[in-house]
Parts: structure tokens; sequence; C-alpha cells
């Protein structure tokens, strides 16, 4: 039982040491936009960001050392191996998040969009807004704004 939560709690210093999937707060904004071209370029990047390619990482190894630990029972064995593959899914996920991000911007970028910084409170209100349209007219006023506010971002 000790090897087991002594590879838990590295385990656990592992995923504590790794920065979080820490999310900016931005919007982008391109000067006079009209409406549909925002629509358009949202939609268009929104979809290529959605298309990156899952990290799936090979655990094979990983799992073939647990089960093969003599000094584990066959429940330290699963449980190790289950908690193990559960934190590789979640680091993987945090992966994810950052690539689909970045996808994001730099295809706006290319369409002639620039990103600035804006308050965490202010796009939470925006998100939590329920009436969808009413929400795609929030963004759109921040995206078309001729005198954007807030600190712009590079790369």
């Amino acid at each position: 039982m000790k090897p087991l939560l002594l590879a838990a709690g590295s385990i656990a210093a592992l995923l504590l040491s790794q920065p979080a999937a820490a999310r900016d707060y931005y919007y982008f904004n391109k000067p006079a936009v009209d409406r549909q071209t925002y629509l358009e370029d949202r939609l268009a990047c929104d979809a290529l960001a959605g298309g990156v390619a899952r990290l799936s990482p090979d655990t094979r190894e990983m799992n073939r050392q647990i089960w093969q630990n003599n000094t584990l029972t066959t429940g330290q064995s699963a449980a190790a191996a289950g908690i193990a593959n559960l934190l590789v899914a979640l680091l993987a996920g945090g992966e994810n998040r950052r690539l689909q991000w970045q996808v994001e911007r730099i295809c706006l970028a290319d369409k002639g969009y620039r990103r600035f910084e804006m308050d965490k409170t202010e796009w939470k209100t925006i998100e939590k807004t329920e009436d969808v349209a009413v929400r795609i007219d929030k963004w759109f006023a921040l995206a078309s704004s001729t005198a954007p506010s807030g600190k712009e971002m590079y790369e």
C-alpha cells in the first residue's frame, strides 16, 4: 500500500506543478467590420479550432510498469493504473484547450483581427447572457468598435 500512496503522491505533485489551462480574457477587434463578415470569420475559425486533433497519450508503457510491479496486489495495481490514466487524461485535456485557443487566435489574426484584453467579469457577463442573439450583439459591438479598449495582446 505504501508504494501506491507514494505513486499517488508523486502524480499529485506532478499535476500541481503543471500550469493550469489558464484562460486569458480577451476579444477580437477589426474596426468597422460588418456583421456578416464577423460571423463568417468567427464560425470558420471556431470550426478550424474545433477540428484540432485530440491528444491521446500512449500510456501502454506506464501501465506495463504498474502491472509488472511485484510489490503491488492486483487491486493496488488496478487502482494505480486507473488513477494514473485519469491524471494523464486531465493533463491532455488542458493541452487540447490551449491548442484550440491558439489556433483560434492565429486564424482570426490572419483575417485581420487584433486581440485586446478585457475584464474577466465583463467577459463572463457576456458569456452568461442567455439570449444568444444578445450575446452575439455584445461580441459584435466589441469586434467592430473603431476605438477598442484594453491593452492589445500579441501572440
